[in-house]
Protein backbone atom coordinates (compact mmCIF):
# COMPACT_ATOMS: atom_id res chain seq x y z
CA UNK A 1 0.00 0.00 0.00
CA UNK A 2 1.17 3.20 -0.90
CA UNK A 3 1.23 6.39 0.97
CA UNK A 4 -1.64 8.09 -0.52
CA UNK A 5 -3.54 4.74 0.22
CA UNK A 6 -2.44 4.55 3.73
CA UNK A 7 -3.03 8.40 4.72
CA UNK A 8 -6.81 7.96 2.98
CA UNK A 9 -7.43 4.59 5.79
CA UNK A 10 -6.27 6.70 8.46
CA UNK A 11 -8.54 9.85 7.68
CA UNK A 12 -11.00 6.95 7.28
CA UNK A 13 -10.26 5.41 10.41
CA UNK A 14 -9.51 8.06 13.03
CA UNK A 15 -10.80 11.48 11.06
CA UNK A 16 -9.53 14.87 12.78
CA UNK A 17 -7.63 13.37 15.86
CA UNK A 18 -4.77 13.66 17.96
CA UNK A 19 -4.14 9.77 17.37
CA UNK A 20 -4.87 9.78 13.42
CA UNK A 21 -2.29 13.00 13.14
CA UNK A 22 0.15 11.07 14.87
CA UNK A 23 -0.14 8.03 12.80
CA UNK A 24 -0.75 10.47 9.71
CA UNK A 25 2.69 12.04 10.37
CA UNK A 26 4.57 8.72 10.86
CA UNK A 27 3.49 7.91 7.49
CA UNK A 28 4.99 10.98 5.54
CA UNK A 29 7.45 11.08 7.76
CA UNK A 30 8.72 7.42 6.72
CA UNK A 31 8.28 7.95 3.23
CA UNK A 32 10.61 10.79 3.50
CA UNK A 33 13.32 9.20 4.94
CA UNK A 34 12.75 6.44 2.65
CA UNK A 35 12.89 9.11 -1.05
CA UNK A 36 15.81 11.27 0.79
CA UNK A 37 18.03 8.36 2.66
CA UNK A 38 17.80 9.42 6.27
CA UNK A 39 16.62 8.22 9.49
CA UNK A 40 13.15 9.14 10.55
CA UNK A 41 14.08 10.73 13.41
CA UNK A 42 15.68 13.56 10.97
CA UNK A 43 12.19 13.85 9.88
CA UNK A 44 10.40 16.80 11.27
CA UNK A 45 7.06 17.77 10.77
CA UNK A 46 5.38 19.91 12.50
CA UNK A 47 1.88 22.04 12.08
CA UNK A 48 0.55 25.07 13.41
CA UNK A 49 -2.47 25.28 15.88
CA UNK A 50 -5.58 26.64 15.96
CA UNK A 51 -4.76 30.09 16.71
CA UNK A 52 -2.07 29.71 13.53
CA UNK A 53 0.32 31.69 15.81
CA UNK A 54 2.48 28.18 16.91
CA UNK A 55 4.14 24.96 14.99
CA UNK A 56 3.57 22.25 17.24
CA UNK A 57 5.91 18.87 16.58
CA UNK A 58 3.39 15.94 15.19
CA UNK A 59 6.79 14.17 14.38
CA UNK A 60 9.22 12.77 15.45
CA UNK A 61 7.36 10.69 18.92
CA UNK A 62 9.24 12.51 21.29
CA UNK A 63 8.36 15.77 20.52
CA UNK A 64 4.76 15.09 19.62
CA UNK A 65 4.46 13.28 22.39
CA UNK A 66 5.97 16.03 24.58
CA UNK A 67 3.81 18.51 22.93
CA UNK A 68 6.86 20.25 21.81
CA UNK A 69 6.02 23.71 20.44
CA UNK A 70 7.43 27.03 19.78
CA UNK A 71 6.04 30.35 18.30
CA UNK A 72 5.13 30.73 14.39
CA UNK A 73 7.03 33.64 14.36
CA UNK A 74 10.00 33.21 15.43
CA UNK A 75 13.20 34.98 14.61
CA UNK A 76 15.87 32.37 14.21
CA UNK A 77 13.72 29.24 13.51
CA UNK A 78 14.17 28.18 10.11
CA UNK A 79 10.50 27.02 10.15
CA UNK A 80 9.67 30.12 10.78
CA UNK A 81 11.24 31.45 7.85
CA UNK A 82 9.35 29.11 5.61
CA UNK A 83 6.37 29.56 6.98
CA UNK A 84 6.41 33.41 6.23
CA UNK A 85 7.86 33.35 2.71
CA UNK A 86 6.41 29.64 1.61
CA UNK A 87 9.30 29.02 -0.02
CA UNK A 88 11.09 25.67 0.69
CA UNK A 89 15.02 26.16 1.23
CA UNK A 90 18.12 24.20 0.85
CA UNK A 91 21.16 24.61 3.60
CA UNK A 92 24.09 22.19 3.21
CA UNK A 93 26.09 24.32 5.79
CA UNK A 94 23.55 24.29 8.83
CA UNK A 95 25.93 23.91 11.11
CA UNK A 96 26.58 27.68 10.07
CA UNK A 97 23.21 28.99 9.71
CA UNK A 98 21.80 30.56 13.01
CA UNK A 99 19.01 28.74 13.95
CA UNK A 100 16.84 26.90 17.23
CA UNK A 101 19.21 23.87 18.09
CA UNK A 102 16.67 22.50 20.57
CA UNK A 103 15.66 19.43 18.05
CA UNK A 104 19.37 18.45 18.45
CA UNK A 105 19.04 18.45 21.92
CA UNK A 106 15.81 15.63 22.31
CA UNK A 107 16.74 12.33 24.03
CA UNK A 108 15.39 9.19 23.10
CA UNK A 109 15.98 9.39 18.99
CA UNK A 110 19.12 7.80 17.13
CA UNK A 111 20.12 11.10 16.61
CA UNK A 112 20.11 12.21 19.68
CA UNK A 113 22.81 15.02 20.58
CA UNK A 114 24.38 14.96 16.46
CA UNK A 115 24.33 18.51 15.37
CA UNK A 116 22.31 19.14 12.22
CA UNK A 117 24.87 19.83 9.27
CA UNK A 118 22.81 19.69 5.96
CA UNK A 119 18.58 20.54 5.69
CA UNK A 120 15.99 20.88 2.60
CA UNK A 121 12.65 22.48 4.24
CA UNK A 122 9.27 22.95 2.45
CA UNK A 123 6.15 24.61 3.74
CA UNK A 124 3.03 22.53 3.84
CA UNK A 125 -0.40 23.78 2.61
CA UNK A 126 -3.66 22.81 1.24
CA UNK A 127 -5.32 25.18 -1.26
CA UNK A 128 -4.21 28.64 -0.09
CA UNK A 129 -3.72 27.33 3.88
CA UNK A 130 -1.11 27.16 5.31
CA UNK A 131 -0.34 23.96 7.43
CA UNK A 132 3.22 24.14 8.66
CA UNK A 133 6.41 22.71 7.82
CA UNK A 134 8.68 20.08 7.11
CA UNK A 135 12.23 19.88 8.15
CA UNK A 136 14.85 16.48 6.70
CA UNK A 137 17.81 16.74 8.16
CA UNK A 138 21.54 15.24 7.70
CA UNK A 139 23.02 14.49 11.23
CA UNK A 140 26.62 14.16 12.44
CA UNK A 141 29.62 15.28 13.62
CA UNK A 142 30.69 16.59 10.69
CA UNK A 143 29.18 17.63 7.35
CA UNK A 144 31.35 14.54 6.20
CA UNK A 145 29.63 12.49 8.22
CA UNK A 146 26.12 13.77 8.23
CA UNK A 147 26.27 12.16 4.23
CA UNK A 148 25.95 13.74 0.75
CA UNK A 149 24.58 17.40 0.52
CA UNK A 150 20.61 17.72 -0.55
CA UNK A 151 20.44 18.47 -3.66
CA UNK A 152 17.79 20.27 -6.02
CA UNK A 153 16.25 16.50 -6.65
CA UNK A 154 15.95 16.11 -3.31
CA UNK A 155 13.91 19.07 -3.02
CA UNK A 156 11.65 18.08 -5.66
CA UNK A 157 11.00 14.40 -3.97
CA UNK A 158 10.36 16.33 -0.99
CA UNK A 159 7.64 19.03 -2.65
CA UNK A 160 6.21 15.40 -4.88
CA UNK A 161 5.90 13.85 -1.37
CA UNK A 162 4.29 16.57 0.82
CA UNK A 163 1.92 17.79 -2.19
CA UNK A 164 0.11 14.16 -2.09
CA UNK A 165 0.45 14.27 2.00
CA UNK A 166 -0.95 17.41 2.64
CA UNK A 167 -5.09 17.45 1.66
CA UNK A 168 -4.36 13.92 4.39
CA UNK A 169 -2.59 15.87 6.84
CA UNK A 170 -5.09 18.81 6.59
CA UNK A 171 -7.88 16.25 7.72
CA UNK A 172 -6.21 14.70 10.74
CA UNK A 173 -5.56 17.81 12.54
CA UNK A 174 -8.03 17.70 15.62
CA UNK A 175 -9.84 20.84 15.94
CA UNK A 176 -9.05 22.96 18.68
CA UNK A 177 -5.67 21.48 18.18
CA UNK A 178 -2.94 23.20 20.76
Amino acid sequence: MGMKEQLQAIVKAHGASREGLGQGAKVLAEAVAQSLKVKSDEVAIMLLNTSGQTLVFVWPPPLFDGHAAFPAAHKTAIASSILATMKGKVDNKMAESKHLKFYELVKGMETSKLPIQKMVALPLFVGDRKLGVVEVSRKGKSPDEAGPNFTPEDAQALVALCKEASPFLGQLVPDPFL
